[in-house]
């Protein structure tokens, strides 16, 4: 009888140490989760500035050739002027596609911030939980980057 009375305290103190073991230290995944939405922000920023960029530097360029366009027709006003015009239309389009591009890089890192800081709350879970919380992170990050890319190659109608 004492045998097993030792045994069903050496199973309690187990499961006890067990218990113990599995806690999450809250103010390290506190931490955890204020490293990536710094992390995070830092990210954005920098692909937002990358996008403010080339939206300035496509602007000038347009601008730059309207210019050049309007000194030419006051300097030759019998100028063809439809070459112009397909250059302006081209040079739109690619405007277009690296402001997308530009935006793109943007919203992917919206997409993986959040992802990074989601991952981060989960560690307060343990076991299944944790697996659920991790791929439901992922499967949010995977979507936005499809509505991304979706958005990216989408058609640009020129102005």
């Amino acid at each position: 009888m004492q045998n097993q009375y030792q045994s069903l305290i050496a199973i309690a103190f187990a499961m006890l140490l067990q218990a113990c073991s599995q806690q999450v230290d809250t103010a390290k995944v506190e931490a955890n989760v204020t490293k990536a939405e710094a992390d995070g922000q830092k990210k954005i920023i920098d692909a937002q500035a990358k996008l403010d960029q080339v939206v300035a530097q496509s602007n000038k360029e347009l601008i730059s050739m309207q210019a050049d366009a309007k000194k030419d027709a006051a300097n030759d006003p019998n100028a063809a002027t439809p070459a112009v015009g397909a250059d302006m239309t081209k040079a739109r389009t690619n405007a277009e596609i690296k402001i997308a591009g530009a935006q793109y890089d943007v919203d992917t890192a919206k997409a993986k911030a959040a992802e990074e800081v989601a991952e981060a709350r989960c560690e307060l879970q343990l076991g299944d939980a944790n697996k659920a919380c991790v791929a439901s992170a992922k499967a949010s990050y995977e979507s936005a980057e499809a509505t991304a890319k979706a958005k990216r190659d989408a058609p640009h109608p020129t102005q």
